[in-house]
């Protein structure tokens, strides 16, 4: 048996340059950090077919199913029928909620069948499976502190080898439910977004220099205003992380989650308490190194 961990992804910055290119998608700017949030997936060997479970009902099935789609690509790509396994998922990232849950799941899937099927891929077949699983699985295949840079399909990571501050986040999870990613970039303003790139170098700066300060400071995500005006569950929640002691707070990628930051564990605990029987979930996490 295999086992991989899929840690949840948070945007530090989320930057959306609002000139479309030429096949039609915004080009994007991010800096992303993982959570010691994680899924846990165990992999066993058997032969010919793979087959799924999760102990979570909520995980979408099948062609919706991002493990599944992944374990299917890299079968098909191996050009080996006989290669089979049982997987097994362990959900505890919150669903369809901003933290790419089921794009590192996927990535974990790949490198935990790469283990198990005794098989390797090189850039151009991670770049196909990139085009059939997307941006937030390319991303967490490589994950840690890193730069993350898409334009065309064609995207780069350019890791960030320092550490961030060890300051607690709180995930709170509101019982709404979001439409898909896509809809969102779809309903962009785009007089309100990319106009904070330079947040970008101030953020990389205030982490080289260990300045928790500037860091809560440069926070960005594009999404923000989008998102408070058609679901303005998440304005209340900035507001409650506020109230309850969060030194700063931040959406979750398209959301609808949104993560306060506190100074230490008690704090983080004291604004649980306060906000726990209010909304879905509510999560104490940190970033890993």
């Amino acid at each position: 048996m295999i086992k991989e961990d899929a840690f949840a992804k948070l945007n530090l910055n989320l930057h959306i340059i609002p000139k479309k290119s030429k096949n039609g998608f915004f080009p994007i700017r991010f800096l992303n950090c993982q959570l010691d949030l994680k899924d846990e997936i165990l992999f066993e060997s058997q032969k010919e077919h793979v087959v799924f479970f999760c102990d979570d009902k909520n995980v979408p099935k099948r062609n919706n199913n991002l493990v599944e789609r992944a374990a299917l690509l890299l079968k098909k790509m191996a050009s080996d029928q006989n290669l089979g396994a049982k997987i097994t998922l362990k959900k505890r990232i919150p669903i369809k909620a901003g933290f790419g849950g089921g794009s590192t799941d996927a990535a974990a899937t790949v490198k935990g069948l790469l283990k198990l099927w005794k098989l390797k891929i090189n850039e151009k077949k991670l770049e196909e499976l990139t085009s059939k699983l997307g941006q937030d699985f390319f991303y967490s295949y490589y994950g840690k502190l890193s730069q993350f840079e898409g334009e065309d399909n064609k995207y780069r990571i350019i890791p960030f080898p320092f550490r961030l501050p060890d300051f607690k986040m709180l995930i709170v999870e509101p019982k709404d439910k979001k439409p898909s990613s896509a809809w969102m970039y779809d309903h962009l303003n785009i007089k309100k977004i990319g106009q904070n790139i330079q947040k970008l170098s101030l953020l990389k700066n205030a982490i080289r220099e260990n300045n928790r300060e500037a860091i809560f400071e440069n926070l960005h995500n594009d999404f923000e205003d989008l998102v408070f005006s058609f679901y303005p569950v998440t304005k209340k929640i900035k507001d409650d992380l506020t109230n309850a002691g969060a030194r700063r707070s931040l959406l979750a990628g398209a959301g609808l989650s949104v993560v306060g930051f506190f100074d230490n564990e008690q704090a983080a605990q004291s604004a649980k308490q306060k906000l726990k029987n209010k909304y879905k979930q509510v999560i104490i996490t940190k970033p890993i190194s």
